[in-house]
């Protein structure tokens, strides 16, 4: 019995190690859609702010809506590379393309420029959705029953792609100016190709050491005499007393978290001065979410479970971006403050994933429909619609200080950025904290739930 509890925690460590790796490979595949997309809309193709933000947003919807029935398909999604495998492999080559598509150059008129462009970052933002539920599902899998592997396990993920952020945060504007030389634009797009190679590397060692936690399941299509509904899908979503705060909350949280993220680069670009002070943001506020992300889940264990996790850290989040707004005018500023923001925020991102598997578990305790894949695909939903509500405020804000490419922005109009760049985050981290009040199970509930589970459903 010792013998077999060593073997389960030696490949245990050794899947931490592979889901390390593969995270920070794929975690290059938004750096460029995230950081830069703004920057390559109004300073790339200068498509006029108000355009640029109709664009963003009505993407964003049409993601959103993907993202409802994204969960449903992974669910019933049945391959030779099994159940999560093929997202996992198929996913980032569509996401890749589509960041390619965002920084090329097509058509002399402005608004052709941007609907192809909006094409491209559609593409990528949308197949985030089936990768965004994949790599947790594929971690649940190997995690099985063991409540405390699911902390560990998804730190490790998210160990991986703040390291990528460290990495790639910083070498962004160095190899595009080292790549496309005097063309910008070049630049962008060689960049996107090396780390199109990088993102597929790791896709592939996941997809193939997963292999026994995720093996064909196309016979599953045939043994399967009750498939889970879509509506029941849908009702363990919004008659869900755990799902319901959940989804609202990071909502709310990641709405303030894109406006940050979308304005960031005019902060350096516009207020500070300095393009290339993207990169010491980028890679110093990655390098304090790694630690952040090591240590979460032995500070999850202490605080008492993954609620109270994010009740703490939601406050200290919320707080420490505020400061954005009274230092965020200098490089040093600027790169201190999202660096404690970025700290105590991989907190509440090691644990936020699983408590949406923990809604899953509640309902397939209350009504025996197994539901975990659709509930984890609820995160992508939350994202995506935040990300619809951020462009919307990007473009009232760039119109709001009169924005122009390459304009330094000087007095009321630099101190307006530079407020909202640390109000929206702070309040979209404390906001939550009073819509998780209706989230009525506690660590320890939760805990007892997973097992049970385990014990009548035989849950691998």
């Amino acid at each position: 019995m010792e013998k077999n509890q060593n073997d389960i925690m030696r490949s245990m460590k050794k899947m931490g190690y592979i889901i390390v790796t593969s995270a920070f490979a794929s975690g290059f595949a938004l750096i460029m859609v995230q950081n830069y997309s703004s920057y390559a809309y109004t300073d790339l193709a200068h498509i006029d702010p108000a355009l640029m933000a109709v664009c963003m947003a009505v993407s964003n919807v049409i993601s959103t809506i993907i993202s409802l029935f994204s969960g449903m398909i992974v669910a019933k999604t049945r391959t030779r590379l099994g159940q999560y495998r093929f997202w996992l492999l198929i996913g980032p080559v569509i996401c890749m393309a589509g960041g390619f598509i965002l920084f090329l150059e097509i058509g002399k008129s402005m608004v052709v420029r941007a609907v192809i462009m909006t094409i491209g970052y559609l593409m990528a933002n949308s197949t985030m959705d089936f990768i965004g539920t994949a790599q947790p599902g594929i971690v649940s899998k190997i995690a099985g029953a063991d409540n405390k592997a699911r902390d560990v396990l998804m730190a490790r993920k998210w160990q991986g792609g703040s390291a990528s952020k460290i990495v790639g945060g910083f070498i962004v504007v160095p190899l595009v100016t080292l790549l496309g030389a005097n063309n910008k634009r070049l630049g962008f797009l060689l960049t996107q190709g090396v780390f199109t190679i990088v993102v597929m590397i790791g896709s592939v060692i996941l997809v193939k050491k997963a292999e026994p936690f995720d093996p064909d399941n196309r016979k599953e299509a045939v043994e399967q005499s009750e498939p889970v509904r879509f509506i029941e899908m849908l009702k363990a979503v919004f008659t869900n007393r755990l799902a319901i705060p959940v989804v609202l909350s990071d909502v709310v949280r990641f709405t303030g978290y894109y406006v940050l993220a979308t304005l960031m680069v005019y902060q350096c670009n516009s207020v500070i001065g300095s393009l290339m002070a993207m990169s010491y943001v980028l890679s110093a506020s990655s390098f304090f979410a790694l630690l952040g992300n090591t240590i979460a889940p032995s500070i999850c264990a202490k605080l008492g479970g993954r609620k109270k996790t994010v009740t703490v850290f939601g406050v200290l989040t919320g707080l420490a971006y505020a400061t954005i707004g009274i230092f965020g005018k200098t490089t040093c500023g600027f790169v201190i403050t999202c660096s404690i923001a970025f700290f105590f925020m991989s907190f509440l991102d090691t644990v936020a994933m699983n408590l949406y598997l923990d809604a899953g578990e509640y309902w397939l305790q209350k009504t025996g429909k197994d539901t975990r894949p659709y509930l984890l695909s609820m995160y992508s939903v939350a994202v995506k619609a935040a990300m619809a509500l951020s462009s919307i405020a990007l473009g009232a804000v760039l119109k709001a200080i009169h924005y122009e490419a390459g304009v330094m922005l000087e007095g009321s109009a630099a101190t307006i950025l530079t407020m909202i760049t640390g109000l929206a985050p702070a309040i979209g981290y404390l906001l939550p904290l009073l819509l998780m009040l209706i989230h009525n199970v506690s660590d320890q509930e939760m805990e007892k739930i997973i097992k049970e589970n385990a014990e009548k459903y035989e849950t691998k």
